[in-house]
């Protein structure tokens, strides 16, 4: 735990690095002593070891968008005194912090100013977009920890915690981890959930400061230049790297590293290695039931888009790729069509995401008049987004909503959008297709539901918002095979490691699918590998509804009215008459014909329930109980391998390659239905999440974190099943409007459990097949859909097949609350597809006037897998 001098030492011809033996995970849990590496020589590491010490992130600052620089170089300012922590406070999460993140000597990152900036400017309201049932807010979280903290160092003869001996600190610290602290103010919280809201505000200070960049070798915010060297080189080291990117030192003390003196951090031990021979049995049988569900010529009707040239297929009747200016990334808003609060519009849309944005395009095109309400800003990428992980908060969903149940879903980034284009402002760019199975779960597996239509109802709606997008990827087998209208993007060096393990026992990877541009398209420009999609594209490359339709429907005359927060839905009987919404610290009344609500699967029940009114004392669309059930969530497992070469992941999208071998149930695996698996990309920020997730913390997190550039990612996404008690209802904690939050609880069940651990243990072989050293592995999960789930009746379900809510005339819900399963595919796309699908019917007059009528459930007999509903 002491710093060691280090001797002079000279430099080896070959690189240390290509082994994993400093990792503590290879040395039975232990960290290596960090001054085994040299001291920095450009720039600053926090403590002023590196790996790469001829490397300062900072050195590019002047090759970065004047809004990421900003936000960056303010990181380096002094803070000056605490706005949201007292004194006492502040000292004992420093101390806490310090040994959290091995910060035991000068110079140190200011981990706490960045916390203390951030439950500051909350100003009492939501931090992180979700709070825990059994946890207060996550600002009394901070300070009853703190109290703890000292509370508990007291107990072990201690004034307070900053005045314990690091052994003491560190003890305290796992206790804390473990959940084992109690008493005082540690009592009514669950112990274990306040370290993870805490140590992830701290992760997020450390690893988002320029010195920990350097420290990890990341080669910081890409924009406007990009990356251009992505896979591996041929060399010893594999590493592709740009001009100014540095390679890792050879000059190592290798005394140090051998040492094995025990420093702060974990007990994770190594994984076991997965049988080879069960990796290629499994592969193999889930490769003979894609074979056999494409032996079956009704299902797979491949369109026959032939790539000729980059662009060249472009949407019929969408212009929305032309309507954007060629150098300037902000929609055109100059031109727009404003109505007022009394003009009775034809169609009025409650959210501007992958739901609400396709139907607005599609509806105004045709001449419909069409408001689109959207809570949040009118994004301009250009002023707005940052290539940053910790300053783009504001792009998510950050209002307070209460998680619980067994298994609680965290919010924020990682499930919800917040203004026009919604969370596809900030998804991965994964977009693939449900498959046909996935429409008739029930009847197939007998699990899950029976969609009321079929995916054939769907399939020509999926193919032209792949055209809009546009998808680019290999042609895809599983499934309804299909191209892509892109060619696929290249791919990095971790990619190319991948798909070599998988050819190993028979494992099938394809590049793709994504909605991302590869080569211009129209006035949007190519993809510069910036890896910063899940912060929002501000090339314009990825696609989202904020560039891929709202420009067409504002051209069309819709007006996209943001920072408009929607309270309520107005009812007259069985007669949507319009909303109620507020804008500008006013409340106010749009009138409409149709009222369409798309705010995504925690929003939409949410505002339903709260629109209780007379006729509708339960909620609207909730006589039988069911708005807000049957919300799911798919099983996101991360597992990341080490490798010997430098991969750099942060280049790249972070989806490249995947594969749905095992998308379909396989019941020689012991559960219902399957899972795909993705890369993913995590920047410094979301990789220390990761390697803490574990159990790995101090120094072993340090170290971990130094090997960031060796590490690959993947994901599982796993099924999860429909659950009555997975379901969003009204929490007695108001908003800032003075209306109930949501609250959104979940459990997994046995089926869930059994998918989600054999995705993990694949993947594993599959990283070890591929020449994975190391290998981390923690559970998350994503993609919320469910809550307003279409179906056959008012009893099993809130809308119809044509997304009218049961018992009103005109009104829909069109996003992703009305889908009755999840699949194993990023929903997406079919968000869209189906937005798309409805708007075409109501275009063709397809939608009839009135109540819906309930439709028969399919049965065994009248079962078609392949074929429309009727």
């Amino acid at each position: 735990m002491t710093t060691k001098s280090r001797p002079q030492t000279s430099a080896t011809q070959t690189n240390p690095f290509r082994s994993a033996d400093h990792l503590p995970k290879q040395r039975g849990g232990q960290a290596p002593d960090p001054s085994y590496l040299p001291r920095q020589r450009a720039g600053t590491t926090p403590q002023m070891h590196g790996r790469y010490p001829d490397f300062d992130t900072l050195s590019q600052e002047n090759a970065w968008d004047e809004v990421t620089r900003k936000v960056v170089l303010k990181r380096l300012e002094p803070y000056g005194e605490p706005k949201f922590f007292t004194p006492q406070e502040w000292r004992t999460l420093s101390a806490f912090s310090d040994v959290l993140l091995a910060q035991h000597t000068a110079p140190k990152v200011d981990v706490l100013a960045h916390v203390d900036a951030k439950l500051h400017a909350a100003n009492g309201g939501g931090v992180n977009g979700y709070q825990f049932d059994d946890l207060p807010s996550e600002q009394d979280t901070w300070r009853r920890a703190a109290a703890g903290l000292d509370e508990t160092a007291r107990e072990r003869e201690a004034a307070q915690y900053a005045d314990a001996n690091l052994e003491t600190q560190a003890a305290i610290l796992s206790d804390f981890m473990d959940g084992k602290l109690s008493g005082g103010a540690w009592d009514g919280m669950n112990v274990k959930r306040a370290f993870q809201v805490i140590t992830g505000d701290l992760l997020e200070g450390f690893y988002s400061h320029p010195w920990a960049w350097n420290e990890v070798g990341f080669g910081g915010p890409a924009y406007p230049r990009g990356y251009m060297r992505l896979g591996m080189a041929l060399d010893e080291d594999g590493d592709q790297r740009e001009p100014w990117e540095k390679p890792e030192t050879r000059d190592i003390n290798a005394a140090l590293l051998k040492d094995n003196e025990e420093h702060l951090g974990s007990k994770v031990k190594a994984d076991e290695p997965i049988d080879l021979d069960w990796l290629k049995t499994e592969a193999a049988r889930a490769a003979a039931i894609s074979a056999e569900l494409a032996a079956n010529p009704r299902q797979f009707r491949a369109n026959s888009y032939k790539r000729l040239l980059k662009g060249a297929i472009q949407p019929k009747e969408n212009d929305s790729f032309r309507l954007l200016h060629v150098h300037k990334r902000a929609v055109p808003q100059d031109r727009m069509r404003r109505y007022t609060d009394d003009d009775e519009v034809d169609l009025l849309i409650v959210g501007a995401g992958a739901g609400g944005g396709v139907l607005a395009q599609r509806m105004a095109r045709v001449g419909w008049r069409v408001v689109v309400l959207e809570g949040g800003p009118f994004w301009d990428p250009d002023a707005d987004w940052v290539s940053d992980e910790a300053a783009s908060h504001h792009i998510y969903w950050n209002g307070k909503r209460i998680i619980g149940g067994a298994d609680p879903v965290a919010m924020g980034k990682n499930n919800s959008g917040h203004g026009v284009g919604g969370s596809m402002v900030h998804y991965a760019g994964y977009v693939p297709r449900f498959h046909p199975s996935d429409f008739m779960t029930h009847s197939l597996d007998g699990v899950g539901a029976d969609w009321p239509i079929s995916y054939w109802d769907v399939a020509r709606h999926y193919e032209a918002c792949e055209v809009e997008l546009p998808a680019a990827g290999q042609d895809w087998p599983w499934g309804h095979v299909h191209r892509y209208t892109h060619s696929p993007h290249p791919v990095s060096g971790a990619a190319e490691r991948l798909i070599v393990g998988a050819d190993k026992f028979g494992m099938n990877l394809k590049i793709g699918p994504v909605g991302i541009a590869n080569g211009t398209f129209g006035n949007r420009p190519h993809c510069i590998y910036r890896g910063f999609c899940l912060q929002g594209c501000k090339v314009n490359a990825k696609g989202s509804p904020l560039v891929t339709h709202i420009p067409d429907a504002i051209n069309h005359g819709a007006e996209i009215r943001a920072n408009s927060t929607v309270l309520r839905v107005l009812m007259d009987g069985a007669r949507a008459t319009g909303v109620e919404y507020i804008r500008d610290g006013q409340i106010r009344r749009q009138k409409a014909r149709k009222v369409a609500v798309a705010g995504y699967a925690i929003e939409s029940p949410r505002l339903l329930l709260n629109s209780a009114q007379k006729d509708w004392e339960d909620g609207v669309g909730n006589r039988h109980d069911q708005v807000g059930r049957y919300v799911m969530v798919q099983g996101a497992p991360v597992v990341m391998g080490r490798f010997p070469e430098m991969l750099r992941t942060y280049k790249a999208p972070p989806p490249e390659i995947s594969t749905e071998q095992f998308y379909e149930t396989d019941d020689e695996r012991g559960f219902k239905r399957g899972f795909s698996i993705q890369t993913t990309g995590p920047l410094p920020i979301g990789f220390a999440h990761n390697i803490l997730g574990e159990g790995h913390w101090g120094d072993a997190l340090r170290e971990y974190g130094r090997d960031y550039n060796h590490w690959a990612s993947l994901g599982g996404l796993c099924e999860l099943l429909p659950n009555a008690d997975n379901r969003v209802t009204l929490a007695d904690v108001t908003d800032h409007n003075g209306l109930p939050v949501a609250r959104f609880d979940h459990s997994l069940h046995d089926n869930d459990k059994k998918n989600i651990a054999y995705a993990m243990r694949f993947i594993k072989g599959l990283l070890q097949q591929s020449g994975a050293q190391d290998i981390i592995a923690v559970e998350r999960f994503a993609h919320l859909i469910g809550g307003n789930r279409m179906g056959f009746s008012p009893e099993d379900s809130v809308v119809s097949s044509d997304h009218k809510v049961w018992g009103t005339e005109n009104l829909f819900v069109t996003d992703g609350s009305a889908c009755p399963t999840q699949g194993s595919a990023n929903p997406a796309l079919t968000i869209m597809a189906l937005s798309s699908r409805l708007g075409e019917r109501f275009s063709r007059g397809q939608v009839p006037d009135g109540q819906p009528t309930p439709q028969p459930k399919r049965t065994k007999e009248r079962a078609e897998l392949f074929g429309p509903m009727g």
